[in-house]
């Protein structure tokens, strides 16, 4: 460039001296001096705009190119015109808006693929720097601890959730600055979760930024644990009874009671209502295993609603007359199918007649009701019994539970036939719904999709 410059220079100042020196060949004049000046000024000014435009021009595309740049547009480009320095500083700022393209691109991409990880993951990702503050969260995080501000990142947790246990947590975290793994239960949410943690360090100087928190919600996971475990004492405690009722009674016979032809009877009698106890017990454990394991496997085919529901009330006409119960049909759905299984849809509605019928006094009526809808069919079974307590029918549903325990063992009942009711519907993508009042009945009504793909 220096080159340039001086070779420049001195080719304008020679051009100037000969223009002015021809003036001054023979005799010098003040017209000519002043021509000759005038005219080197020009030619002068002339290749010297040339040449400063030639300099500065590149110098105003470079900063332009540099100002896009921090704009954070790297498509624009120099266009080489030379090979000396400004044209070797244009392809260095080329080159480095390619860097920078190829850099950006990069970091967004692995950006876009943070993300697209953490919003598929289940579980709860948050990172902390010290001083608990958020660096990052992810959509299942939000949910489980219920976020619902839209800019978290930079608040301190306790900030956005309320908690003091879950504080406690990552005070330890930062004690501790390993990997810790906890369990909180956060009774504000009703929510049980597993809280792994591990520390955020640089990969060159070691020095740890924060910390991760993974969060699990394992609140389904318990509730599950406890439906087991509430379901394997309520077996064993249903076998106990009438086993050792079983057991006794025949040691009672053993000891001369069976002389006894009256005493004999008797027991044998309750011997053979506890075993067909026993055996409904374990026919309708192995009915709601079957239906839990198999909820969308079971063999549809069409079923006509109203013909279904003569059908079975033929099959409880004997029971319900034994206990004089008269049994009512109001059938709207005449030619209406529905696409399901016909020994699901007989074993529902036969345990909400069933039920009517045991908690009915003698005299009583079960009713049942069809109505055609346009996308779906209403299965009424409503009776004129004793009715449920309101506090009692949100448990209605449940496994083993009964409204008066001694009245429903007394009548053979097993804990089992409303949950088996329950998950019959719902495995024909239905719904349940009850109403009941205490000396006037209950109603439930069932709701079937007719078309349950």
């Amino acid at each position: 460039m220096l080159k340039k410059l001086y070779y420049s220079y001195f080719i304008i100042s020679f051009l100037g001296i000969l223009v002015t020196s021809f003036f001054f060949i023979e005799k010098i004049t003040t017209l000519r001096f002043w021509c000759g000046i005038i005219l080197g000024l020009i030619v002068s000014n002339f290749f010297g705009y040339r040449f400063i435009k030639g300099i500065v021009q590149p110098i105003n595309e470079i900063t332009d190119v540099a100002k896009e740049i921090t704009k954070g547009n790297y498509e624009h480009r120099m266009e080489i015109k030379s090979i000396d320095e400004i044209g070797q500083l244009s392809s260095a700022i080329n080159i480095m808006s390619d860097k920078l393209q190829e850099t950006i691109d990069e970091l967004y991409d692995r950006n876009a693929k943070l993300e697209a990880i953490l919003k598929s993951l289940i579980n709860g990702v948050i990172a902390f720097d010290e001083n608990e503050k958020i660096l990052l969260i992810n959509d299942s995080a939000r949910a489980i601890l219920d976020i619902k501000e839209s800019s978290v990142v930079g608040k301190h947790i306790l900030d956005v959730v309320r908690n003091t246990k879950f504080h406690d947590i990552l005070e330890k975290i930062i004690k501790n600055k390993g990997y810790n793994v906890d369990n909180l239960e956060i009774n504000t949410f009703n929510k049980y979760l597993k809280i792994y943690s591990s520390p955020i360090v640089h990969q060159v100087t070691r020095k740890k930024l924060g910390f991760v928190v993974i969060i699990n919600d394992i609140t389904e996971v318990r509730k599950l644990e406890k439906i087991r475990s509430d379901f394997v004492a309520n077996v064993s405690h249903e076998l106990r009874t009438p086993l050792t009722s079983i057991r006794g009674f025949i040691e009672t016979l053993r000891e001369g009671a069976i002389d006894n032809v009256e005493e004999r009877d008797k027991f044998l009698e309750i011997i053979e209502f506890e075993a067909e106890r026993l055996t409904r017990l374990i026919n309708d454990i192995l009915t709601l295993s079957e239906i839990e394991n198999l909820k969308d496997g079971f063999v549809k085919e069409d079923i006509t609603i109203d013909d279904e529901v003569n059908e079975i009330f033929y099959i409880m006409e004997k029971t319900a007359n034994d206990k004089s119960i008269k049994l009512v049909k109001d059938l709207n759905c005449k030619g209406v199918v529905i696409k399901t299984s016909k020994d699901r849809l007989r074993q529902m509605i036969i345990n909400l007649v069933d039920n009517g019928i045991k908690y009915t006094p003698e005299g009583g009526y079960v009713k049942v009701t069809t109505i055609n809808r346009k996308d779906y069919v209403l299965i009424e079974v409503k009776d004129s019994g004793i009715g449920i307590s309101k506090e009692n029918i949100p448990r209605l549903f449940e496994r083993f539970y009964r409204v008066d325990k001694g009245r429903s063992r007394k009548l053979g009942g097993t804990g089992l036939g409303l949950a088996i009711v329950k998950h019959i519907v719902e495995s024909m993508k239905g719904s349940i719904s009850v109403e009941s009042e205490i000396g006037k009945g209950t109603k439930f009504t069932i709701v079937l999709p007719k078309d349950q793909k």
